[in-house]
């Protein structure tokens, strides 16, 4: 693609992506990055028509803005770095569409572009506007429906369809007694026809949002065209793809966090068992003690127990271990007799738990101690995995 390609489509429409991205990002600095980087990627082998350029334009304006606005929550720490869009583009994308509106109002026969600015921008009522022009109002009606379909890129349905000229009419409100209207609702051809002609209707009406075109800078092509020279740009990221490795990210090391966190709360568990050990109950007052162990990891230590004499003569066993509550299930105390079926001694939701060993077990030397992962299902039998094993001795 020669050079000169490129000059022609800026000329022709590098004022509507430097307006539509200096409206959306408010900076000329970036704006101009926008262009220059819309028109070297033209360049490098994509279409030169002024709508495709402008929605490029609003593919990189809306990465830029998503960019920015994730930084920004980056900055302020905020947990909430999904992978939804935090901009709204619909904005950016309406704001294209009545900058092209405008763009082709512009290119449109003067005549018929103030019938259309004085029908539809400022809502003058046909039979004054049929009056003022010295026309009947079906003529007036016949140079609406034509200024549209001037306007109007859309695909024309083919034979046998409704008529495009009726399309337009039903699209300006313009009774049509020709029928066709059970076919049109049938059809999907001409129902797409009339709602993008219906859309156009709209967004003329709307065109007095926007303000006046800003063109480029002078020197602005010089340097779009050292960019053209430069070769293909590099493909952007897609600001989605980003989203997703920061939500992934983030997710990482809140787990690290967590883990260390749960490393941490272990390690104090376990000082907090030795220090009770060594400070609270001197070793001569057990009258038995077991490691804890996880049979689910290989034997890991998971605690301690022991069996101190109680007040009233009977037994009572301590059970000290990082040991918590859990938003799903619960811990269940289990002591099972040399011969004998396991008895339930109470939920631990703490570090340290302290029973009575019942009547009914006698005495807890020679039984094994269970703490089993119990789910909220009403059922008292143990069925849930146990995480810590070990037998008074």
């Amino acid at each position: 693609m020669i050079v000169t390609d490129i000059e022609d489509a800026y000329r022709e429409s590098g004022a509507l992506v430097h307006t539509l991205a200096l409206r959306a990002l408010g900076s000329v600095e970036e704006a101009e990055d926008v262009v220059r980087r819309v028109f070297a990627s033209a360049a490098a082998g994509g279409s030169l028509e002024s709508r495709d350029l402008v929605n490029d334009a609003v593919d990189r304006i809306t990465g830029d803005l998503e960019r920015r606005v994730r930084a920004k929550l980056a900055a302020l720490d905020d947990p909430a770095l999904g992978v939804d869009g935090v901009t709204d583009d619909r904005a950016v994308v309406a704001e294209a569409d009545r900058i092209l509106v405008r763009a082709s109002l512009d290119r449109l026969d003067p005549a018929a572009r103030d019938l259309l600015d004085r029908a539809l921008v400022h809502g003058v009522p046909r039979y004054e506007l049929a009056m003022s022009l010295g026309v009947s109002e079906e003529e007036l009606e016949a140079r609406l429906r034509d200024a549209l379909l001037a306007l109007w890129h859309g695909p024309v349905p083919g034979e046998g369809h409704a008529p495009v000229e009726g399309l337009a009419s039903r699209a300006l409100g313009i009774r049509v007694a020709d029928g066709g209207q059970q076919h049109i609702a049938s059809c999907r051809d001409c129902r797409d026809a009339w709602r993008s002609l219906n859309n156009l209707v709209g967004s003329i009406a709307r065109t007095p949002a926007s303000g006046p075109m800003v063109a480029p800078r002078a020197g602005l092509w010089d340097e779009v065209r050292d960019a053209v020279d430069a070769g293909p740009p590099a493909p952007e990221a897609d600001w989605r793809e980003e989203a997703r490795r920061d939500a992934a990210r983030a997710h990482r090391n809140r787990t690290l966090v967590m883990s260390v966190a749960l490393v941490a709360a272990s390690v104090f568990a376990g000082l907090a068992v030795v220090l009770s050990q060594m400070l609270v109950e001197p070793e001569g007052d057990a009258i038995a003690r077991t490691r804890l162990e996880d049979p689910r990891a290989g034997g890991s230590e998971a605690g301690a127990a022991r069996v101190l004499a109680g007040a009233d003569g009977g037994e009572v066993i301590v059970v000290d271990g990082p040991y918590a509550e859990y938003p799903d299930a619960y811990l269940e105390l289990w002591i099972i007799p040399a011969s004998g079926e396991p008895v339930a001694l109470g939920q631990l939701t703490s570090g340290r738990y302290e029973v009575a060993v019942p009547a009914s077990v006698g005495t807890a030397v020679g039984a094994t101690l269970e703490i089993s992962r119990e789910p909220w299902d009403g059922d008292p039998e143990p069925s849930g995995d146990v995480v810590a094993r070990g037998t008074l001795r």
